[in-house]
């Protein structure tokens, strides 16, 4: 189940996406198979998005939908591929390319003092229900 922080997040990257092509809503929703009004209340925050819409947005934004679901809310950081899986995956990358991104990525979340397993329960809760 989405937050409402996710919708926001949600509607604003969609937003963004369907600009960036020069799309209008009404346009979005045509290729999309989709109704305007419900892709407006999307890139408001106010309603999360479907499984099927997602689909339907990936294929008319030319987007991988596991993009689409990623930023809906639909994965969680520990159920993504290595970075090092991904792109041997996905862009077929030779191992030396692999290595020297891994060492960068590994650089960036030294420096950044960033958690690569993302964060502890209710880390980024507003309240912790154990402590009521």
């Amino acid at each position: 189940m989405a937050t409402q922080d996710t919708q926001q997040q949600f509607g604003d990257y969609l937003k963004v996406l369907r600009q960036s092509r020069n799309l209008s809503v009404r346009e979005l929703a045509r290729r999309s198979n989709l109704d305007a009004g419900g892709i407006t209340r999307i890139e408001q925050g106010k309603v999360s998005p479907t499984l099927d819409t997602l689909k339907a947005l990936a294929i008319a934004l030319e987007v991988p939908p596991s993009d689409l679901f990623t930023m809906a809310g639909y994965v969680i950081p520990s159920d993504l591929p290595s970075m090092s899986t991904y792109l041997r995956t996905r862009y077929g990358l030779p191992e030396d390319a692999i290595a020297s991104v891994d060492e960068y990525v590994q650089k960036l979340i030294q420096e950044k003092g960033l958690n690569p397993d993302g964060p502890a329960p209710f880390e980024d809760e507003t309240e912790n229900p154990d402590k009521k």
